[in-house]
């Protein structure tokens, strides 16, 4: 089933390639280039860190690991980051010595 799988993927790429130019490839990476240029909009890093920070001090450990994930996700600013992973790597560790 597989080989029948890559098979049939095979047999739609050799027939859509000659459709696909050049031309063809950069008008469909256009609108992506131009949402990866485009301010993806406010930072709320801050807000998932002091939430962290909130659970954290509430001994709710698994909730604190979570938001401070989110905010490692969302932070733009390379301090903030730093602080992000420092917290975070102690609330794993408190994490592992708990089980």
């Amino acid at each position: 089933m597989r080989h029948l799988t890559l098979f049939f993927f095979a047999c739609c790429l050799a027939l859509c390639s000659p459709a696909m130019n050049q031309q063809g490839l950069a008008a469909h990476a256009a609108p992506f280039q131009a949402i990866a240029s485009v301010d993806q909009g406010p930072d709320i890093s801050e807000t998932y860190l002091e939430e962290a920070r909130q659970y954290r001090e509430q001994g709710r450990y698994e909730l604190a690991r979570q938001s401070y994930v989110q905010a490692l996700s969302t932070c733009r600013n390379s301090a903030v980051l730093e602080v992000i992973q420092r917290e975070l790597a102690g609330v794993e560790l408190l994490l592992r010595t708990m089980r």
